[in-house]
């Protein structure tokens, strides 16, 4: 790294990445590499200290009220905000920093060229000589005020259009429903990536406009914590990729990687999942009252359907007041029957080729449970010591050591008991702040690092036992911390985009194309072969969350099972919850039938694809969807119409043979109404 200062500009140089920062202000002025050059309009970090925001610009909101799902809400202010004052710089150790000083904190904005990408972290400092308390922490970056048309998405989350800046309100923000890693910019000086990532809470993120028409991009961290006179605090990173015309997509899976955020390669990585409970489904109330011994009887049958892998809905000792909500997960309630019933399913299981997944409950206990009144310590507390509540439940803080010991032997010893094989982890994403953590904890750690902790502990009780681990942490931001402990993203962030197009009332045409783009960019911007369970619902969704319903009734009949198809024949595993095959399982009489059709879908699947086949998006212009999976000579064109006309589209293929579905030959498709095809090219 070389650092030269020249009329007033300060050069960094590190390969083939250039900066130029303002001597005058402190202020990162450009950043290029040998593709484009990105000039921006200021960098600030805007720390919320004493009930407010050091430099205006946003709207101050206590991170207090905010559930575990919730992200702090981004109110950018119209008024002109204050200063901060530039005290210096040094270059050291391949960084360089820039200080500055406002509202009595230091702030030192530290740069580290990574390769391609331009690493951007942060530091705090109380120079005042009382605590103070930080709740929240915002990295705000502007573009230099623009000529040409700035376009921007957020790839793999939601809202899952592509916006235009020019189309924006001045200072109303499109904000991500999930936390989100990925800005994906394009101009006509070429793409830029900007990316934010904390390892310790979770963030907003949003990009909107002020008044002169600049982009501004906004990630606001859930920085909570007490700060003493002298004592620093980190927070987060900011990564700048200008790619220009290349691939703004190769750069992302380059940086994860270098990171360590490669997902596991010694869980299962194939198959097909059936999510349920002996008692039968949530949307029906439980009704069926049967012990799992009782309900054993019943896997063969999925066996047969083309199932894999087995989550059983949580069957630990609970109250009337739910499955989810366990006095102790050691338990087996006895209204599921005995342990040696337990066991006796996972061996009828094991016997059929299957494998069986608990679904863990971490966030804590009711606290007049035993397992509350004994381990109170491991609540997070608010700062005036009381519990904090969620879901009528302590919050127990997951990234308390002592808690994840627990856990992991918990797991152990239900693998020894039970011959489990992975789990399903409710409430991955971590708990609400601890203003008591653990010694080298601040209070959010029990946030998103929480979370990552949980889902490693209960994976690692799998592996101490020597089991191949599958195991799914129902966190469903797409943060590439987890990945190294999931052998499958719980995708709802794909629900969530088909939630959207589907309230948005789009053409069939319209329709296609966004899906494929979403999944297209979704697929180039999470880490090489990170597994995705997708689903088009779950026992959430068929209740309380989003649709309330089943798919048959969200798509009609046809669209859904069109929708399954997809599911099916993309990467990743698909997911069918209890009753989606037969509608009489959550007491629908006159609901649709379509065991025969999973089972020639799923033994499709097994017969001609998998996880092995690369997948290569194709952009029709029309309803029909279409992608290429390939595995070394091989190659299969999946063909999904999602229009409830016929319709044709041409490809650049010869179809060979048709595997499965409607019959095709040539190279024109002509697929009937929601009509499918797997054919050999």
């Amino acid at each position: 790294m070389q650092v030269r200062a020249e009329n007033k500009i300060l050069h960094l140089v590190d390969g083939d990445l250039r900066c130029l920062f303002d001597l005058d202000s402190g202020q990162l002025l450009s950043v290029a590499s040998d593709n484009m050059e990105w000039k921006t309009g200021g960098l600030f970090i805007n720390v919320g200290i004493d009930e407010k925001y050091t430099l205006g610009r946003l709207g101050y909101h206590s991170l207090d009220p905010l559930h575990t799902w919730e992200m702090p809400p981004i109110d950018p202010l119209q008024t002109p905000g204050t200063n901060w004052s530039f005290t210096g710089y040094n270059d050291r150790l391949n960084e360089l920093h820039m200080q500055f000083e406002a509202e009595e904190l230091e702030i030192t904005v530290i740069y580290h060229v990574n390769g391609d990408t331009l690493e951007i972290g942060t530091t705090v400092k109380n120079l005042r000589s009382d605590r103070r308390m930080i709740n929240g922490l915002a990295f705000m970056l502007s573009e230099e005020e623009q000529v040409g048309e700035v376009e921007f998405e957020f790839p793999g989350n939601v809202p899952h259009n592509q916006f235009r800046v020019s189309e924006l309100k001045p200072y109303e923000p499109v904000v991500t429903g999930l936390v989100n890693p990925i800005i994906k910019t394009k101009s006509d000086k070429g793409h830029l990536n900007i990316l934010y990532i904390n390892e310790e809470e979770k963030w907003s993120c949003g990009v909107f406009k002020d008044e002169n028409g600049t982009a501004n991009y906004v990630n606001i961290a859930c920085l909570e914590s007490y700060i003493d006179q002298g004592e620093t605090l980190y927070c987060g990173k900011l990564y700048l990729q200008p790619v220009g015309e290349s691939n703004p997509f190769q750069p992302i899976r380059e940086l994860y990687k270098k990171k360590g955020w490669n997902p596991p390669t010694d869980g299962h990585t194939e198959g097909v999942l059936y999510s349920c409970h002996p008692h039968g489904t949530m949307d029906s109330g439980f009704p069926d009252k049967k012990t799992i011994r009782e309900y054993a009887d019943e896997m063969a049958g999925l066996k047969e359907m083309g199932i894999d892998h087995v989550w059983i809905l949580p069957i630990f000792e609970h109250l009337d007041r739910g499955v989810y909500h366990p006095t102790d997960q050691k338990i087996i309630d006895e209204r599921y029957g005995t342990d040696e019933d337990v066991a006796y399913y996972s061996q009828k299981l094991h016997e059929l080729d299957m494998t069986l997944m608990f679904d863990y409950v971490p966030h804590g206990p009711e606290i007049d449970d035993p397992l509350g009144i004994d381990y109170r310590e491991w609540a997070s507390v608010w700062r005036d010591g009381t519990p904090k509540i969620e879901w009528n439940c302590l919050s127990f803080d997951m990234a308390n050591t002592d808690y994840r010991q627990y856990t992991t032997e918990m797991v152990e010893y239900h693998v020894e008991r039970f011959d489990i094989d992975g789990a399903r982890i409710d409430c991955a994403m971590g708990g609400l702040s601890n203003w008591n953590p653990q010694k080298g904890n601040r209070p959010s750690s029990s946030s998103l690092r929480g979370g990552v902790y949980i889902s490693k502990a209960i994976r690692e009780g799998i592996l101490n036992r020597n089991k191949k681990p599958i195991v799914t942490p129902e966190n469903f931001n797409p943060v590439p911390v987890y990945a190294p402990y999931t052998d499958m993203f719980y995708d709802m962030p794909l629900y969530r985009v088909l939630f959207e197009m589907e309230e948005a009332n789009l053409a069939p045409d319209e329709y296609a194309q966004r899906l494929t783009r979403w999944l297209d960019h979704q697929m180039m911007t999470t880490p090489e072969n990170y597994l995705k369970l997708r689903f088009l619902g779950n026992h959430d969704s068929v209740t309380w969350v989003w649709q309330k319903a089943r798919p048959t009734v969200i798509y009609g009949v046809e669209k859904a099972k069109a929708l399954w198809v997809l599911m099916t024949t993309i990467d990743g595993i698909p997911m069918i919850y209890q009753g989606d095959e037969d509608a009489s399982i959550y007491k629908h009489e006159d609901g649709p039938v379509l065991r025969e059709f999973f089972t020639e879908l799923f033994g499709a699947r097994r017969k001609y694809l998998g996880n092995e086949y690369d997948v290569n998006y194709l952009y029709t212009g029309t309803p029909i969807m279409a992608f290429v999976r390939t595995k070394g000579d091989e190659k299969r064109l999946v063909v999904v119409n999602l229009s409830p006309n016929e319709e044709k589209c041409e490809v650049d293929y010869k179809v060979l043979e048709t595997l499965f579905g409607q019959e095709q030959q040539g190279s024109q498709i002509v697929l009937d109404s929601y009509g499918y095809a797997v054919l050999k090219i």
